[in-house]
């Protein structure tokens, strides 16, 4: 493994962040990232690091602190204030007591931290306080779990690293580690680090620069170890390649996001994992039972479940065909996580609650592996262990036998209030989380304020428009807000060969579709009875009611095939059910919308499908461009402004009044066939 420290690097963080948080944490935020930017050493939040310095009390007193990497931190991307400062001397003391509870734990870490907002300091803070060096590091190296996951891992440890690390036989993290490790002592000042059983590998240094090399050396010896130098296996992770089952890998997301739906666990986003090293695992007759064996590292129970669950792969991607083969699969992968559970919690002191028994993790041979999360960031997690995770056990199954920690073991760190709580930080449960919505129309407007509302109430948004620039600009800064929960595609709705394709992006991208807003449309005008006026109502028939058929059609393909229900919504019009003068090319396809809507209410209501509509009128949209907006007032003799407010509420309606409705419509679970009006209130125009 190459050493990716330079000094001039560590320089110029020094510069930029000792002036405010001192020299020390800034080279360990330095080294931190170092070692979290290598996928091959720390995964999404695994591992931790910590340095021993001073700081100041609120009374300006001077004391020892250890500063150790918060719970949940991901070290690639940790910050100064990703490190709560413990006051040392307590933390050395408490790892000397010969009993002590998590909760007892966590909550005498806290009254330790001299800054209370502080994150809470990572389950290992003890063992870090009792470490001789300055500044201590944590990783869950590849290399040296496949030769720790392994039966004979103590023989193989003296091979490697002989007498500059201690082995530590495995033990559950926390106070029961940081307690085994007390009690070597002694011997810690003679070595370089700890190398964990079945765990990882700890490293420490007097200087931020000396604990990571010592970190890079231990692997790269666990790297060029004779054993691994003879293991021929594939390693390569994250390597693209084309895809010639799409429409079959679409078909897998949506019968497994449906299963699992209908078992009553909720809705997941998911992604597909083809690295090189994942399809070798899945190609091997062994790879159902070592895959079943556990995860390579106990840190990982809590993101992939302790085993995938393997699905033969479909010979074709029927629905029906794919939908009993999946239902059967997750059924079975819940049998034995009940039975699972029912084994090994009896073990607890306190009673015991059963997770969800969805799988994370669904493998398809020669198609790779489907991730499931409550967010797509839950799912990518998943996915980037999985594939690193191919990769270690064939390298262990290359030099031995993958043996990683028992069944018990990883039950005890997937039901550790202390591991659940990693996963609970920024996890609040909103209306719409777990759901997807794609939404036309949405590079302005009503569409995007509306993207916007349904991305507040937690719902993942794929967004579509024709208007390719401004549905980049659109994106970009909702990227800035919301992240990997928004995602887009250039579409025109006029074209079913392009609305086919990006529902099948949306699905791609996010695994599946509950909610679609039928937004995109233009608003010509003209007279009926004139040619000009025919030609614009074709033209208006083609994007104001057939493009929202053909979105519908392709979404509700998607509905149907996942079999758990969903939500269409269009923007209709008040001009529906009160044409104006001269807007017939308009006013005509929206009518038809409304009929479009209750039709769809009454064909899909028996497959829990609704279907709703929202009328609004007089919203300062693009729509009124290009003098629209001033004829319009002129001909009634208003401002304007005026023109805005001519209702019976006498306030503008606005694009947010309707977006609010349409995130109501979304979660609305008995409301089908409705057609909720957004106008301020006009006598004219109320639904008889």
């Amino acid at each position: 493994m190459r050493s990716r420290f330079r000094t001039d690097e560590a320089a110029a963080t020094v510069a930029r962040l000792a002036p405010r948080w001192g020299e020390d944490l800034a080279l360990r935020v330095h080294t931190s990232r170092l070692l979290g930017g290598d996928p091959a050493l720390v995964l999404h939040g695994g591992g931790n690091t910590s340095v021993k310095s001073t700081a100041r009390e609120v009374t300006g007193e001077e004391v020892e602190v250890l500063y150790v990497k918060g719970s949940g931190w991901d070290l690639g991307r940790i910050e100064p204030r990703g490190f709560p400062a413990c006051r040392l001397e307590p933390l050395r003391r408490l790892a000397a007591l010969e009993e002590l509870s998590d909760d007892a734990m966590v909550a005498a870490l806290r009254s330790q931290m001299l800054d209370p907002s502080s994150p809470t300091p990572s389950v290992e803070a003890l063992l870090h306080a009792i470490l001789p060096g300055k500044f201590v590091d944590h990783t869950h190296a590849d290399s040296v779990l496949a030769l720790q996951d392994q039966p004979d891992a103590r023989e193989r440890a003296a091979d490697v690293w002989g007498e500059d690390f201690l082995l530590v036989p495995y033990g559950m993290p926390g106070f029961a580690l940081a307690r085994q490790v007390a009690r070597l002592s002694a011997r810690l000042p003679a070595v370089h680090g700890l190398i964990l059983e079945q765990h990882g590998i700890f490293t420490w240094g007097a200087t931020a620069e000396e604990s990571y090399e010592r970190m890079i050396a231990g692997v790269t010896r666990a790297e060029e170890c004779e054993a691994m130098r003879r293991a021929r296996t594939v390693v390569a992770v994250g390597a693209a390649r084309t895809d010639p089952d799409a429409r079959l890998k679409r078909g897998i997301m949506s019968a497994i996001r449906g299963a699992v739906a209908r078992a009553g666990d909720g809705r997941f986003l998911m992604e597909w994992r083809d690295d090189p090293a994942l399809l070798a695992l899945l190609a091997r007759s062994d790879g159902p039972e070592l895959t079943a064996r556990g995860t390579v590292t106990p840190d990982h129970v809590i993101r992939t479940k302790p085993r995938p669950l393997w699905l033969d792969p479909p010979t074709d991607a029927d629905p029906a065909t794919l939908r009993s083969a999946c239902e059967a699969a997750v059924a079975a992968y819940r049998d034995w996580y009940r039975a699972y559970f029912k084994r090994n919690a009896p073990r607890s002191a306190a009673p015991l609650t059963m997770l969800d028994a969805a799988p994370r993790v669904v493998l398809v041979p020669g198609l790779g592996a489907l991730t499931l999360g409550r967010s797509l960031a839950q799912a990518r997690i998943a996915g980037d262990i999985v594939a690193r995770s191919a990769a270690v056990i064939q390298q262990a199954e290359a030099i031995g036998r993958y043996h990683p920690v028992a069944e018990a073991d990883l039950f005890d760190v997937e039901y550790w209030s202390l591991e659940q709580a990693k996963l609970a930080k920024g996890s609040a449960r909103l209306p719409l989380s777990g759901q997807v919505a794609l939404v036309t129309g949405a590079a302005s407007g009503i569409g995007l304020v509306t993207a916007e509302q349904l991305l507040s109430l937690g719902a993942h948004l794929f967004l579509v428009d024709r208007a390719t620039e401004s549905l980049a600009a659109s994106l970009q800064r909702l990227e800035e807000r919301f992240g990997e929960r928004v995602s887009a595609s250039a579409c025109d709705v006029t074209d079913g060969g392009d609305v086919t394709a990006t529902v099948a992006r949306a699905v791609e991208t996010f695994g599946g579709i509950d909610i679609l807003v039928s937004n995109a449309g233009t608003a010509p005008q003209g007279l009926l009875h004139t040619e000009p006026g025919e030609r614009a109502l074709e033209d208006s028939l083609e994007i104001n009611l057939l493009g929202h058929q053909r979105v519908s059609r392709a979404v509700v393909e998607v509905l149907l095939a996942q079999g758990q229900g969903g939500c269409l919504l269009f923007n209709a019009s008040k001009s529906a059910v009160n044409p104006g003068p001269e807007f017939g090319p308009y006013a005509v396809p929206k009518a038809g919308l409304l009929a479009l809507m209750r039709q769809y209410a009454v064909d899909l209501g028996a497959h829990g499908i609704r279907s709703n509509a929202v009328n609004a009128d007089r919203i300062r949209t693009a729509l009124f461009d290009g003098g629209v907006l001033e004829a319009r007032a002129k001909a009634r003799g208003l401002t304007p402004d005026a023109y805005f407010r001519q209702n019976l509420l006498a306030r503008e309606t606005t694009a947010a009044d309707v977006a609010d409705v349409f995130g109501w419509l979304a979660s609305a679970e008995a409301t089908t066939g409705c057609v909720v009006t957004v106008d301020g209130g006009n006598a004219a125009a109320f639904l008889r």
